[in-house]
């Protein structure tokens, strides 16, 4: 096992991160598992207080932009955020899904880790936000990004609220 190493970075700040379905295995592609991972990425936002500021749930990954006043809480947060999706999937899901996601007797959604970048500028922030909300018409998924249901393109670009509140004011640079 590696143990990964993370910066003591303290305080306010825009992360952007990305992390992937066990074997990059597409089961975010099924509306049910989909719906459920939103629904428990909302409910780990508010026990943690984070701001959702952008998001894309793809077929086999996710990335989010998110907002921490304290982002030393970022490791707890993706690790009960993952936690949390996992058992509902694994109580909730139909088996013929389930049966791709047990390896030697084990459950795993997710991969273990993350990857996550501490956004430094706001064309840093236009980059990544862009890159979040073109993912699904860079895989072929849609050709206009507001036509990915799971994502926050149509709150940044229609106003319209996607699945999960978007923050568009979080105030990460003083």
């Amino acid at each position: 096992m590696v143990i990964r190493k993370r910066l003591p970075i303290k305080g306010k700040a825009l992360v952007y991160i990305t992390t992937t379905a066990t074997d990059w295995i597409p089961v975010f592609g099924d509306a049910v598992v989909a719906s459920i991972v939103m629904s428990k990425l909302a409910e780990a936002v508010e026990q943690f207080q984070v701001a959702v500021v952008g998001y894309v749930l793809m077929p086999s990954h996710l990335h989010l932009m998110l907002g921490f006043a304290h982002v030393e809480l970022l490791s707890k947060f993706m690790q009960s955020f993952k936690i949390l999706s996992s058992k509902t999937v694994r109580e909730l899901v139909f088996p013929s899904i389930l049966d791709r996601l047990w390896n030697n007797g084990r459950f795993s959604l997710w991969k273990p880790r993350f990857d996550d970048l501490i956004t430094v500028s706001e064309e840093q922030f236009r980059i990544k936000l862009n890159y979040i909300h073109n993912n699904p018409v860079k895989a072929g998924l849609v050709s206009d990004p507001c036509d990915w249901f799971y994502s926050s393109a149509s709150d940044w670009l229609k106003d319209e609220p996607g699945p999960v509140k978007v923050d568009k004011h979080f105030k990460w640079t003083e």
